[in-house]
């Protein structure tokens, strides 16, 4: 059941609106002008709002801009219009109405705009509660991140230790038992990477700008990343323009980039190809990241990017928020973008702040 709010001033359209609408369960707020029904129209509060527009003193223009600009209500607003033309439609939307109907008013139209209107209402609320999870996440993790250092040290302490005995028992036992240490030893090891993903994304960045020469930057990722056995079967290809120069921290963006590169590769399943592209757009810096993998489902393209919501069975979800939180803290932006063909294309772009001068060479 919605909480629909209805201001009419003419008293038979009010009472039949009202009466399609709570036939559908609905309940319905109903007022002959703004001020009966004011209270009700505060963010969260209702689901719909729907409100002739022509009416004496306080008209469905002056409600649009008191709910949608003055209390920054995000509901869906619904204009009825009893002379509809495109400068009014065109006027109402510009200032935040969702729909329109024109008069007269038939039940299936009513309805019809209610029903979409309540699906949008919907996708906000649960974008909404979305963003309020993953901020409490991020809260978590950085009361966290305040004893990154100490919990990194008292934890991966007994964590070597434990290896180092394992080693030690392992060289006393035959094959096959060895094999068996040497499995529990793994496992310790992906133990302790990924504490430590976690650990960085929790800890408070603090950067260390300064002018680095992008396609040397990239240069250096690349041939970091090219000894990881899943790069093994992949192919790089770097296209930078010269003299490309980054106000960046070239560790924390080295590792963004390393990170893109490493999940290329894992997207591709360690066959395939990537393609890193630098350039200047206007003022900006633009990198992109191409592999020629299976691509990103449409529903999850932004997901991927909140903390801990790894597709993969040995993911933990860390990789690309952390590479959002770097990205942003440099005041850029990162996201997918489309591309021909199969495959996902990473974009990271560096506003005119981080844009350094042009090197000497270039």
């Amino acid at each position: 059941m919605a909480r629909i709010v209805l201001i009419d001033d003419e008293a038979r359209l009010l009472h039949t609106l009202a009466r399609f609408l709570e036939q559908q369960g609905h309940q319905v707020l109903r007022g002959a002008n703004f001020s009966a029904v004011s209270d009700h129209l505060r963010p969260g509060r209702f689901e719909v709002l729907i409100t002739d527009i022509v009416m004496p003193d306080f008209d469905g223009m002056k409600v649009l801009r008191e709910v949608v600009e003055q209390r920054q209500c995000q509901e869906p607003v619904i204009l009825i219009t009893g002379e509809p033309n495109l400068e009014t439609a065109s006027e109402a939307v510009r200032r935040g109405a969702f729909d329109y109907i024109s008069k007269p008013v038939t039940k299936d139209k009513l309805l019809e705009a209610v029903s979409r209107g309540l699906r949008h209402v919907q996708l906000l609320r649960e974008r909404d509660q979305a963003r309020l999870m993953e901020m409490q996440v991020l809260k978590n993790l950085a009361m966290l991140g305040e004893s990154a250092s100490v919990l990194t040290h008292e934890i991966r302490t007994p964590i070597t230790s434990l290896r180092h005995a394992l080693r030690a028992v392992g060289e006393k036992l035959g094959i096959e038992d060895r094999v068996l240490v040497e499995e529990f030893i793994g496992n310790l090891n992906k133990i302790e990477r990924m504490l430590g993903q976690t650990l960085s994304f929790a800890k408070p960045l603090r950067l260390q700008l300064q002018d680095a020469d992008l396609g040397e930057l990239i240069a250096s990722c690349v041939r970091e990343v090219s000894a990881l056995p899943i790069m093994a079967g992949m192919s790089v290809e770097v296209r930078s323009e010269p003299g490309l120069v980054a106000h960046v921290d070239p560790q924390l963006f080295g590792e963004v980039l390393i990170n893109l590169l490493r999940n290329a590769a894992e997207a591709c399943n360690g066959k395939g190809h990537v393609e890193v592209a630098a350039s200047r757009e206007g003022g900006a810096l633009v990198l992109e990241v191409v592999d020629d993998g299976p691509g990103v489902p449409d529903q999850r393209q932004e997901e991927i990017f909140r903390p801990f919501r790894s597709s993969k069975d040995y993911g933990t979800g860390i990789g690309l928020a952390f590479c959002r939180k770097v990205v942003e803290s440099h005041g850029g932006t990162i996201g997918l973008v489309p591309k021909p063909g199969s495959g996902a294309c990473f974009c990271v772009e560096l506003g005119a702040g981080s844009a350094g001068r042009a090197s000497p060479t270039g």
